[in-house]
């Protein structure tokens, strides 16, 4: 995202969060209605009704900000960053999978790609779902005090915490490690990162046919974002700094690195990492990649991975507008176990 884009539409593997619809009035209603789910909120009233959610939907749910969370399933909660403060909820139903943190992740990504002012948040004491979240998500106790709670028509002790860009990045998962570097997927907080990356010259003219030349930051922001299809595309980190990247997609290897980063092992221990990851627990049979023919260093890498060239291919790109030669190589799964 640049230049204030908003991101009205989030998706991982198993959820989307999209703008809050009239459609959603009675999952909404039902969900929040419940006393299980109220009691833990502070403005939220009870009994929840019609009228509180038209003015929710009317005057609180903003654009960019607000969103219902999905799965395959249906509607699962709210998740709301408007404020500067992270609010949400989830149906009982939807509790327990781990929901609420991957939203919460993704909305909080896409604020702080837009806004880098810290993100508050709170929880009434002895909510322990949301404490364990909030804590996953890299927020800080700032304090304790007591806190009305309009459902219960109370005051109740309460726990306020706050989290800066610094403190969400570095609380993000770590999927991989190898001997130097460690691997996760991408989020809208890396598009200038990743920007780094692919706005050289000898990056960009080595990639796909989608990437543009010169390059574009509002396309690389549509490429910090998990990889939503079969497989798996990871960034790439030195020291907690995004160089590169190296992913697993449709079967097909492909990766990027930083310029000052060649030369230094740093490709082959990633692509060691992801082939252990494509022939072990995704047990593909083979793997494809595929270059252009003066890429020398890809090859010469690849070829020492085990892969083998099957065919030539003639395709463009932006960087290069005119047809030129590429390789197909091929990788069995057996010839890299064996090896």
């Amino acid at each position: 995202m640049q230049g204030g884009e908003v991101m009205n539409s989030l998706s991982t593997k198993r959820l989307t969060l999209r703008p809050v619809a009239q459609s959603d009035r009675a999952a909404v209603i039902a969900g929040v209605g419940d006393l299980a789910v109220s009691r833990w909120l502070s403005v939220v009233p009870h009994p929840y009704t019609d009228d509180h959610f038209d003015y929710f939907l009317a005057e609180i749910a903003s654009s960019g900000n607000t969103f219902a969370v999905e799965d395959a399933a249906g509607f699962c909660g709210i998740m709301d960053t408007s404020n500067d403060v992270l609010g949400y909820w989830m149906a009982p139903a939807a509790q327990g999978k781990g929901y609420a943190t991957e939203a919460a992740r993704l909305a909080l990504s896409a604020r702080f790609a837009l806004k880098e002012d810290p993100c508050s948040s709170g929880y009434f004491a002895g909510n322990l779902r949301s404490a364990n979240v909030l804590t996953k998500l890299g927020f800080v106790e700032t304090g304790r005090d007591e806190v009305q709670c309009r459902s219960l028509g109370q005051r109740l002790p309460h726990v306020s915490l706050t989290a800066t860009k610094a403190d969400f990045m570095a609380a993000l998962p770590i999927e991989a490690r190898s001997a130097r570097l460690t691997y996760r997927s991408l989020y809208p907080t890396d598009a200038a990162a990743l920007h780094e990356v692919v706005r050289h010259w000898d990056v960009t003219r080595m990639l796909g046919p989608a990437w543009p030349w010169p390059a574009d930051p509002a396309f690389t922001a549509t490429r910090a974002k998990g990889y939503l299809g079969k497989g798996f595309v990871w960034g790439l980190f030195l020291n907690g700094g995004l160089i590169g990247t190296v992913g697993v997609t449709e079967g097909e290897l492909g990766y990027c690195l930083h310029p000052n980063h060649h030369r230094q092992g740093f490709m082959r221990e990633a692509c060691e990492t992801a082939l252990t990851l494509a022939f072990g627990s995704m047990n593909l049979p083979n793997l494809r990649a595929n270059i252009w023919a003066d890429n020398g260093a890809s090859l010469g890498l690849l070829r020492s991975l085990g892969f083998q060239i099957v065919g030539q291919n003639m395709g463009a790109s932006f960087a290069r507008p005119e047809p030129e030669p590429g390789f197909d190589l091929v990788l069995q799964a057996d010839e890299w176990r064996g090896a």
